[in-house]
C-alpha cells in the first residue's frame, strides 16, 4: 500500500508540474488536495501502523486501524494541517505545490482518509487457485472497462542497453538513480507535448541544460516521440 501511495504521489505531482498555463485552477486544486490526502495517510501509517504488514492481511490493518481510529475520534482529533515529514518525501516538483498544500482543509478525519485506501483490495498470492481466480477477475474488469489513453498508447518507453548507458553517462552524470527516476516519470505522462515540457522545464535545468550533449538529447527525444507514434 505504501508503495502504491508513493507512486500516486509521483504521478499527481508530475501532472501538476507539466500542466499547461491555461489549465483550470479547480483541476489543479483537486490534484493538490489528493496529494495532501495521500501524504496524510503515509504519515499516519508511518506513525501508527509501522509494525503491521499492510500488504499481507487487510483484516489485520482494518482491526488495528479501528482501534486507533476510535481513540482518535473520541478525542475529536483531525488530520494535521501540515506534514512535518514533507522534506523526507523525495517527490520532484513538491516545492511547486507546497503553497497549495498548506491551504488544504484540516477537517478530514483519519478514518475517512484511511478507509478509502484500505477499501482497495490488496491481492496476495496464497495458492495457485486463489491467484487464478484473481487473474480471471482482473481480466474481466479490464475487458469491460473502456480503454484509457495509456491503454491505447500501449507499453512504457523502450530504451535499449546502448542508449541507456549513453543517457546515464552523458545526460545524467553517471547517476543511474536519476535516470531511472526520470524514465519512471516519463512513463506516467500521457502526451508527447507534456513529456517534452517535463524534460525541458524540470530535467534539463538540473544538468546544465545538456549543453554539448545535443546528440544524446536528440536520441532521447526520438524515443519519446516513438512512444506516442
Amino acid at each position: 500500500m505504501i508503495q502504491k501511495l508513493r507512486e500516486e504521489l509521483i504521478k499527481l505531482s508530475t501532472e501538476i508540474i507539466t500542466t499547461r498555463e491555461d489549465q483550470d485552477l479547480v483541476v489543479l486544486y483537486e490534484k493538490a488536495r489528493s496529494i495532501y490526502e495521500r501524504l496524510a495517510v503515509l504519515k499516519f501509517i508511518d506513525e501508527k501502523l509501522s509494525d503491521v504488514e499492510v500488504d499481507v492481511s487487510k483484516n489485520v490493518v482494518a482491526s488495528r486501524f479501528e482501534k486507533v481510529a476510535n481513540a482518535v475520534l473520541s478525542g475529536n482529533i483531525a488530520v494535521p494541517e501540515s506534514n512535518p515529514h514533507e522534506e523526507d518525501i523525495m517527490t520532484p516538483g513538491m516545492e511547486t505545490i507546497k503553497g497549495m498544500v498548506s491551504e488544504m482543509p484540516s477537517e478530514m478525519v483519519l478514518e475517512q482518509v484511511f478507509a478509502e485506501f484500505v477499501a482497495k483490495p490488496e491481492f496476495v498470492k496464497n495458492d495457485k487457485e486463489d491467484v487464478t481466480s484473481v487473474e480471471r477477475q482482473i481480466k474481466a474488469e479490464q475487458s469491460n472497462k473502456p480503454k484509457s489513453l495509456n491503454d491505447t498508447l500501449g507499453k512504457d518507453m523502450q530504451v535499449g542497453l546502448n542508449d541507456r548507458l549513453a543517457f546515464v553517462k552523458h545526460l545524467f552524470n553517471n547517476n543511474m538513480e536519476d535516470y531511472t527516476r526520470v524514465l519512471s516519470q516519463l512513463n506516467t505522462i500521457d502526451t508527447e507535448e507534456r513529456s517534452v515540457a517535463f524534460i525541458n522545464n524540470m530535467v534539463k535545468p538540473e544538468y546544465n541544460n545538456w549543453e554539448g550533449k545535443e546528440e544524446y538529447e536528440t536520441r532521447l527525444m526520438a524515443l519519446i516521440e516513438r512512444r506516442f507514434a
